[in-house]
C-alpha cells in the first residue's frame, strides 16, 4: 500500500508540474504577442509622426518675419535724424546752460524737454518719496500743469520710480502708471530719467508722448539733456564762462573778429552780455559800496546772525559809525540804491575800483579780489536757489504773509553758515551777497517779505 501511495503522489506532482509549465508557456506566448503588437503600433505611430514632421517647414514663416523686420527697420531709418538731430539737443543744452540759478536751469530743462515729447515733469526726491516740482505741456495734452505739484509717491506706489531710486537706471515704458496718477490723459510712450546731483539721485525727469508726438520722443536726447543738466547744477557755483564758447550761436564767431578791430565798439556789446553775471538778474547796475558799519542794517534778524554781522562791521560803533575813509571810486553810471532793497537797506553789492578790469571783451584777466567776489556771488545764488527749490510752498506763503525768515529760519541759517565757512572774510566784510540773493530770489525783490 505504501508503495502505491508514493506512485500516486509522484503522478499528481508530475501532472501539476506539467500543467504549470503549460500555463507559463501560454502566458509567455501571450506576452510575446502583445509585445509584437505594441512594437508594430509604435512603429506605425513613429512613421506617422515622422511623415508629419517632414511635411512641416518653418522656412516660409522665418522668411516672412525677417522681411517684416527689414521693412520696419527701413521705415524707421528716415525718422532717426529728426528724433536725434544734434542741432536740437545743442539748442536745448544752450537754453539750459543760460540759467543763472537752479530754478532757472530746471525750468529751462522742462521747457526744452517738450522738443522731444508732449509733456514733461520734474519729480524731486525727498528721502525716499518723489514729489512733483513742476510740469509743462499737460494743459495742452489732457491734463493740468498745476496738478503735478500735488503729486507724491511713497516707495512701492509706482514701480518705475522704485527702479529709478533703487537701481538708478532709466526706464522706458508706456507711462500709464505715472500719467494716470498725474490725473492726465494716458500716454503712449514715456521715459523716466534719474538726475544725479552731488553724486546721488536727487530727482527724476518724466517725458512722455501722445499720438503724433510719439515719433519725436527721442530717449537718447532726453537722457543726455538730463545728464548735462545735473552737471550744470553741480558746477553752477564755479562756472565762469556763460555761455560756453562751444554753445554760442553759429553767427557769433563771424561777428566777433569784425567787431574787435575798432576798440570802442566791442565794449557795449560785451557789457550787454558778460560771461558771468556780476549782479542779481533782477537788479540794475550795482550801487557803490556801502559805508563801513552799514552792513548791520541789512543783516538777517536772527540774533545769531545779527551778532555775526555786527562782529564783521568796520566801525567801532554800528549805531554811530565814524566817518569812513574816502571810498574807492565807482563807475559814474551806478545808481545810489539797488532795486528791491529800499532806502534804509543799501546794497552791499561789490563794485571794483576804477581802473580795475572785470574781464574785457577779449578775455583780459580779473584780479584775485574780483574773482573772490564773483565766486561769493555765485555761491550765494546757489544756496538761496536750493532753499527756494525745496520749499516752493513755504516761499509762496512767506511772500504773502511777509514772514519768509520765520518759515525758513532753519534752512536760511544753515545756508548762511555754509556761506560764511566758504567765503573769505575780506569779501564778507565788504559785501553781503547772501542777503542780496535772499531778497532777489526768495522775496522776489521785496525785502519786507523777509519779515526782518
Amino acid at each position: 500500500m505504501a508503495v502505491r501511495g508514493d506512485d500516486v503522489a509522484s503522478s499528481i506532482d508530475a501532472h501539476v508540474r506539467e500543467a504549470v509549465e503549460r500555463m507559463v508557456g501560454e502566458i509567455r506566448s501571450s506576452i510575446e504577442d502583445v509585445r509584437v503588437a505594441v512594437d508594430s503600433q509604435l512603429k506605425a505611430a513613429l512613421q506617422s509622426v515622422q511623415a508629419d514632421v517632414n511635411s512641416l517647414t518653418f522656412l516660409p514663416h522665418i522668411k516672412k518675419t525677417v522681411g517684416e523686420l527689414e521693412e520696419g527697420l527701413a521705415a524707421a531709418k528716415p525718422a532717426a535724424p529728426s528724433g536725434g538731430d544734434a542741432s536740437r539737443i545743442r539748442t536745448a543744452v544752450r537754453a539750459v546752460e543760460a540759467g543763472k540759478s537752479q530754478v532757472e536751469i530746471l525750468n529751462a530743462l522742462l521747457e526744452q524737454g517738450l522738443q522731444f515729447g508732449s509733456r514733461a515733469a520734474l519729480l524731486i526726491l525727498r528721502g525716499e518719496t518723489f514729489s512733483g516740482w513742476k510740469g509743462v505741456g499737460f494743459n495742452a495734452h489732457g491734463g493740468n500743469d498745476e496738478a503735478i505739484k500735488k503729486f507724491n509717491a511713497a516707495p512701492g506706489l509706482v514701480p518705475e520710480l522704485d527702479t529709478v531710486l533703487r537701481q538708478e537706471r532709466v526706464v522706458n515704458w508706456d507711462g500709464a502708471s505715472l500719467s494716470s496718477r498725474f490725473g492726465a490723459r494716458t500716454s503712449d510712450r514715456a521715459i523716466l530719467v534719474p538726475m544725479v546731483i552731488k553724486d546721488k539721485v536727487s530727482a527724476a525727469v518724466y517725458v512722455d508722448a501722445l499720438g503724433n508726438d510719439v515719433a519725436k520722443l527721442d530717449p537718447s536726447s532726453v537722457e543726455l539733456l538730463v545728464f548735462i543738466t545735473g552737471l550744470l547744477i553741480d558746477t553752477l557755483a564755479i562756472r565762469k564762462k556763460i555761455p560756453s564758447p562751444s554753445l554760442t550761436e553759429g553767427s557769433e564767431p563771424a561777428k566777433r573778429p569784425t567787431a574787435s578791430t575798432p576798440r570802442p565798439a566791442p565794449a557795449p556789446e560785451r557789457a550787454a552780455a558778460p560771461p558771468p553775471p556780476s549782479r542779481p538778474v533782477s537788479a540794475p547796475t550795482p550801487a557803490p559800496p556801502s559805508p563801513p558799519g552799514s552792513e548791520a542794517t541789512v543783516a538777517i534778524s536772527s540774533q545769531q546772525i545779527r551778532d555775526q554781522m555786527a562782529a564783521r562791521a568796520h566801525a567801532p560803533s554800528p549805531a554811530a559809525p565814524a566817518p569812513p575813509p574816502p571810498p574807492r571810486p565807482a563807475p559814474t553810471a551806478a545808481p545810489t540804491t539797488t532795486h528791491g532793497l529800499g532806502e534804509d537797506k543799501p546794497s552791499t553789492q561789490f563794485v571794483p575800483p576804477a581802473g580795475v578790469s572785470r574781464g574785457g571783451a577779449f578775455g583780459t584777466g580779473q584780479t584775485d579780489d574780483v574773482k573772490r567776489h564773483d565766486e561769493a556771488r555765485r555761491f550765494a545764488r546757489l544756496l538761496v536757489s536750493e532753499i527756494k527749490l525745496y520749499n516752493e510752498a513755504k516761499v509762496e506763503q512767506g511772500r504773502k504773509n511777509k514772514d519768509l525768515y520765520e518759515r525758513l529760519k532753519e534752512d536760511i541759517d544753515r545756508s548762511r553758515q555754509m556761506y560764511d565757512e566758504r567765503i573769505h572774510e575780506d569779501v564778507r566784510k565788504t559785501s553781503n551777497y547772501f542777503y542780496d540773493e535772499l531778497v532777489r530770489i526768495l522775496a522776489d525783490g521785496n525785502a519786507d517779505s523777509l519779515g526782518l
